[in-house]
């Protein structure tokens, strides 16, 4: 697990030249009714939105039927340990940001990868692969802006504790992991632990910053003007801004921290087969360069080679040397730690 994180930095800059419809309502015990359906646990959104026009058709030419369980990550984690010990679990595909997915692996709730099962694996960037997950879009965290308000850059994440931009500053509520990484960066800290991101995140509480309960909700809060500088990821930055928000977006001088959005099968899933298959779709190259056109996350597969217009969603190499490796077991065991002071000391209130 370290050492695929050590060399993120040597794949994230190769990756950057790389080559709507409404969610099913499902009820237990019901979503496994068709020989091929699946039940898919993801964030819902434009995420899931994109899932059902550009997976489910990859899918749909073999016969496999998908369901969307739509929550937030923590839920889909709780959901998977409680059903470790039934011999049919409800969820047959998880999708999760790599530090969920490693605390999934290590509840012993996956199904370790069959690259028999998954021919578009072998083209998978080899520093992302697992042995529990395949890694679907991936992208880095940044300080999102509003141009208007800001004639230049800011470069620093201490522009977020300027008294100028009090209740300006926007976060995602399911992003509240990534978010202490990040800013913590600014107080001193480092992707080991979360003492950064208190620390950070303490100070920041008086600029009574605003927390939204996704990343659309982030967006809408700019379109309002309501917020004038948010932490995201590039990715969603570059959507927003191509549907037509004024909005810029930098890596701050202290760094960044990447993520690899993954996704797994669950150790009791009833229908394997088919959940495979839905992998192996994830890794599809026209998928992934759809992903890259529609939502502005990079391709993990060196296959998928986009044209000039969408190598705009990797990244430069002065921009890979500020990102910082994550260490997945520091960050896992204190997952618990950290969201309780997100909701317990700084959203309340």
């Amino acid at each position: 697990m370290q050492e695929k994180n050590l060399t993120r930095r040597g794949f994230i800059k190769t990756a950057s030249g790389l080559a709507l419809a409404p969610a099913l309502g499902w009820m237990p015990g019901m979503a496994h009714a068709a020989g091929k359906e699946i039940v898919v646990g993801t964030w819902g959104g434009d995420y899931q939105n994109l899932l059902q026009q550009i997976i489910n058709p990859i899918v749909g030419k073999q016969g496999v039927n998908v369901v969307y369980d739509t929550g937030n990550a923590v839920g889909r984690v709780t959901k998977l340990r409680a059903e470790k010990n039934s011999r049919r679990g409800s969820m047959d595909v998880a999708l999760l940001g790599e530090v969920d997915m490693y605390d999934a692996e290590r509840s012993g709730t996956l199904e370790p990868i069959d690259a028999k099962k998954l021919p578009n694996l072998a083209h998978a960037i080899g520093a992302l692969k697992t042995p529990y997950s395949i890694p679907h879009i991936f992208s880095a965290m940044t300080l999102v802006y509003n141009t208007e308000k800001f004639p230049t850059p800011p470069d620093s994440l201490e522009v977020l504790l300027d008294p100028k931009w009090k209740g300006q500053v926007g976060f995602s509520d399911i992003l509240y992991l990534y978010n202490a990484v990040f800013v913590g960066l600014g107080a001193g800290g480092d992707t080991k632990s979360f003492d950064g991101g208190k620390r950070f995140l303490a100070k920041l509480k008086p600029n009574a910053p605003r927390i939204y309960p996704s990343n659309e909700a982030v967006a809408a809060a700019f379109k309002s003007g309501e917020i004038s500088i948010a932490c995201m990821w590039k990715a969603r930055a570059l959507q927003w801004r191509d549907s037509g928000l004024p909005l810029g977006f930098v890596i701050p001088k202290e760094g960044s921290v990447p993520v690899a959005f993954e996704a797994a099968v669950a150790k009791n899933s009833r229908n394997k087969d088919a959940a495979w298959e839905y992998l192996n779709a994830m890794l599809d190259p026209q998928g992934q360069i759809a992903f890259a056109e529609k939502m502005g996350y990079a391709p993990t597969v060196t296959n998928a080679s986009l044209p000039e217009p969408l190598k705009r969603v990797g990244f430069s190499e002065a921009e890979v040397k500020l990102l910082h490796a994550y260490d997945l077991k520091g960050l896992t065991e204190k997952k618990a730690d950290i969201l309780e002071f997100w909701n317990k000391e700084f959203k309340a209130g």
